[in-house]
């Protein structure tokens, strides 16, 4: 699973807690809920600011968890995933002097997040076990069933498929008894995905339909979690070679990314249409559409989809009989996964390079 995929599943539960800012004084109250409104627009570095503004004298330890996980799920968001890290952390500190369980699951749960982003996949586990056990405790539905998921991608990322299943399938049950839709479309979407990975493409286009119909009977029409649902079902005909079919969806996810102006979710679309058109060997067509998507994904600092951007558009130049130019783009996507931490995408982009190069050499040996 590539990282932007694995940053996809890790956010689409990332935990937000607010402990009591919306009932705290109006220093703290206002640019919190300004805050709030910004991060619904994409708007992740405002709404950063206007966080960090809402440290006051007066803002308790719990409050400054609270504060310091929404500015660790903005930066995550913007793939700055140390800069997250650190918050996450000064919100475990600050929940723990607080004696504040809730704000404790949450921020371990989402530093399990970033570690699983970044492919450091046993300390995401332990992170995250951790945070199920605190819900657990506590008694907080929600909570366990987020961190359920969580698991669950992880074990995914793994390859441990069945198990991966397996926490889903809790989760699943856990958002169905507490009236959580949302939380069941997300859980019926990672179930499908792990279906498409076990070939059993039916059954996880069932799913996917399933979450879909739930997002969109919740009034979510024309929202990020159904465009992101589409992405999967475009997956879906992707792999069995539907491939206009797939087009189509990622024209409809693009359609509403573009609407709502979520950058990060329009340069993604971009991305996977780009695949499309890779697979039909138009490659001209294929990086036009990674250029579009790494045009804005520098735009928006988004470090983990430009270096995919630039690793695809290596590919297509080495494809187009560039290997030179090819080296040049899979050398800077190498430059950021190594800045980023992304061993998974380190070794992989490392294996192409040297693809590239014995392709080379083979070459100037056959020539003389």
């Amino acid at each position: 699973m590539a990282v932007e995929g694995r940053k996809a599943d890790a956010l689409e539960r990332i935990a937000v807690y607010l402990d009591g800012l919306p009932q705290a004084p109006p220093s703290i109250r206002d640019p919190f809920e300004e805050g709030r409104r910004l991060e619904g627009e994409y708007k992740y570095r405002e709404a950063i600011k206007k966080y960090q503004s809402a440290f006051q004298p007066q803002t308790t330890a719990s409050n400054r968890a609270a504060l310091h996980i929404l500015i660790g799920n903005c930066f995550a968001r913007i793939s700055e995933l140390d800069e997250a890290l650190g918050h996450y952390r000064q919100a475990e500190h600050e929940a723990e002097e607080a004696a504040d369980n809730k704000g404790l699951a949450a921020a371990l749960g989402n530093m399990g997040n970033i570690h699983s982003i970044k492919g450091e996949l046993d300390t995401a586990l332990s992170h995250h076990q951790q945070a199920l056990a605190i819900n657990r405790i506590i008694g907080r539905k929600g909570g366990e069933a987020i961190q359920l998921g969580n698991i669950g991608n992880t074990h995914s990322i793994k390859g441990e498929l069945d198990t991966a299943l397996s926490h889903y399938q809790q989760a699943l049950a856990i958002d169905r008894e507490i009236g959580s839709k949302e939380g069941e479309a997300a859980d019926l979407d990672n179930m499908g995905i792990i279906h498409m990975i076990k070939g059993e493409l039916d059954t996880a286009l069932s799913h996917h339909q399933q979450a879909l119909d739930i997002r969109r009977e919740r009034g979510d029409k024309g929202k990020e979690g159904v465009a992101n649902t589409l992405c999967n079902i475009g997956i879906i005909y992707k792999i069995k070679g539907e491939l206009d079919t797939a087009l189509s969806l990622y024209q409809q996810a693009l359609d509403i990314h573009r609407k709502i102006g979520h950058k990060e979710g329009e340069a993604a679309d971009l991305g996977n249409m780009g695949t499309i058109y890779q697979i039909k060997g138009e490659l001209d067509a294929a990086l036009a559409h990674y250029q579009q998507a790494l045009d804005i994904f520098r735009e928006i600092g988004s470090k983990v989809g430009e270096a995919n951007a630039l690793g695809n558009m290596g590919i297509i130049y080495s494809d187009k009989g560039q290997p030179k130019k090819a080296l040049e783009y899979l050398g800077q996507a190498l430059d950021i996964f190594t800045q980023i931490g992304a061993t998974i995408e380190i070794a992989q982009t490392e294996h192409n390079i040297q693809d590239i190069k014995r392709r080379m050499e083979h070459s100037d040996d056959t020539e003389r």
